[in-house]
């Protein structure tokens, strides 16, 4: 690949993760309920996911593409559900009272909240859509091996990055301000965008069949 298709990739990558979504409702949802370290956790996670999804679009994309229809409502159908868990995941931390320790809750965050990132990156229609309709358009039988692994850490370097700067800027010292007040009734509304994010991604699977 020449400098401009290293450019154009870095782009459509960075467009990629500013885009609006389930990913953005979540992890925005984690900042909101338990803060920040548990944003940049989940953030590092859906990174680590969208870079799996590079690796894997990078040395599997023919196989794909002959199972797309099955793969990505096989996504659909998970992510759905994955979301409606995270929604109520959510909901909870919004209305109830957390008594555990400081140090308790940071061992929580780091436990789930990363492994939560990475599944919400893997089971998102969208970023499934966008590595098999844009990302694969930058991949060629000529390149080597090392060219796909530096594509998909630069896929999912760009991702944790921007994410890291979405949860950083949610969780300035007037958010915070702002969230101890009314941190549990943002908390709430997030969580009943997720409900309906996942209801309508059931609806659209109803749809088609």
């Amino acid at each position: 690949m020449i400098l401009q298709d290293w450019l154009y990739l870095f782009f459509i990558c960075l467009l990629g993760a500013c885009s609006p979504g389930p990913s953005v409702v979540v992890i925005l949802g984690f900042v909101f309920s338990e803060g920040r370290k548990s944003g940049i956790s989940a953030s590092i996670g859906h990174g680590l996911g969208v870079f799996g999804y590079a690796i894997l679009c990078a040395f599997g994309l023919g196989f794909l593409i002959e199972i797309y229809d099955t793969f990505f409502t096989v996504v659909q159908f998970l992510g759905a559900f994955f979301l409606l868990y995270l929604s109520f995941v959510i909901i909870k931390g919004s209305i109830v009272e957390k008594k555990t320790s400081h140090d308790v809750i940071n061992i929580d965050i780091k436990k789930n909240r990363f492994i939560e990132g990475f599944f919400i990156a893997i089971l998102n229609p969208k970023i499934a859509v966008f590595f098999l309709s844009l990302f694969s358009q930058f991949l060629s039988s000529d390149q080597t091996h090392i060219t796909h692994l530096f594509m998909a850490i630069l896929a999912g370097g760009i991702d944790t990055i921007v994410y890291c700067i979405i949860v950083i800027l949610a969780s300035t010292k007037g958010t915070a301000s702002f969230l101890e007040n009314h941190g549990s009734k943002v908390s709430l509304i997030f969580g009943i965008m997720l409900i309906f994010l996942s209801l309508s991604l059931f609806v659209s699977m109803l749809t088609k069949i």
